[in-house]
């Protein structure tokens, strides 16, 4: 891990944070993706669901996969950071599976697609990013005029690469210098207060995704401000649509956009 000064302007300390997790092994990730899921969905279920995990586990071995991991590099070159997938260890790959699914970047045509739904004036937003990875998605959202960005990851080797990315990162466009990644459960992540927009690219299973939508309407419910959630990927896109207190704002085939309905 880098050292921090006070002359590292894309660095903040944390008011929101909690302590961090204690760090991972692979018997204890496997026992709590199972424990969560025999909870939330059952065991036969949950079986299949392992089943599943193994199955990409497997998957990343291959050298279809292995080559696939390279098609991303471009962000990177351009900004001089490390976001890809290509340099994930092994190690750290299958933790990530454990805890939802194997590590992926978000496109930034893509994101480019999801930041022209928000609103124009994002001044008073603090973005979010949950299951935030190596941070590319910080970054980018830093380009727009954001009052704050905070990522939330549960892995420290991802984690510690975003805090690495975050503090060589340059460009012109950025608007948005308030950038921080947490390394802590997203089930312990208390939102910040004042309008949001919270991110996800399928980082964790569907028991943690409910719960995630549980904390952030608790925290709707308890300062009542404008929220966004978009959502790369759409697999358990069925929860966002049985939340009553969200409305699809809009969406494609790759990801969704959806608002409280405090908003006009």
């Amino acid at each position: 891990m880098f050292e921090m000064n006070e002359a590292d302007s894309n660095l903040s300390a944390s008011a929101d944070a909690s302590p961090p997790p204690a760090k991972p092994s692979f018997a204890r990730m496997l026992h709590r993706r199972v424990r969560d899921g025999v909870r939330y969905r059952g065991f036969s279920k949950t079986f299949w669901e392992m089943t599943s995990a193994a199955y990409r586990i497997m998957m990343e071995l291959t050298p279809a996969r292995k080559k696939t991991r390279y098609g991303d590099l471009d962000y990177d070159l351009e900004h001089s950071v490390d976001t890809t997938r290509a340099n994930v260890n092994l190690r750290t790959q299958l933790m990530a599976t454990l805890a939802g699914h194997p590590y992926f970047a978000t496109e930034p045509w893509l994101f480019e697609q999801i930041m022209q739904i928000l609103p124009a004036d994002l001044h008073e937003f603090t973005f979010v990013d949950l299951g935030s990875g190596k941070g590319r998605v910080l970054l980018m959202a830093s380009d727009s005029p954001f009052r704050r960005i905070l990522g939330v990851e549960f892995l420290p080797a991802l984690h510690q690469a975003a805090q690495r990315n975050v503090g060589k990162y340059f460009s012109e466009r950025q608007q948005c210098k308030q950038i921080e990644s947490i390394n802590i459960d997203v089930r312990d992540f208390t939102f910040p207060s004042g309008p949001l927009v919270v991110y996800m690219f399928n980082s964790f299973p569907e028991s943690v995704f409910a719960e995630v939508l549980a904390n952030l309407r608790r925290s709707v419910e308890e300062a009542p401000r404008p929220v966004y959630v978009a959502y790369r990927y759409l697999e358990f896109e069925a929860l966002l649509c049985k939340c009553d207190w969200l409305e699809k704002v809009a969406g494609t085939e790759h990801w969704v956009v959806y608002g409280n309905r405090v908003i006009g």
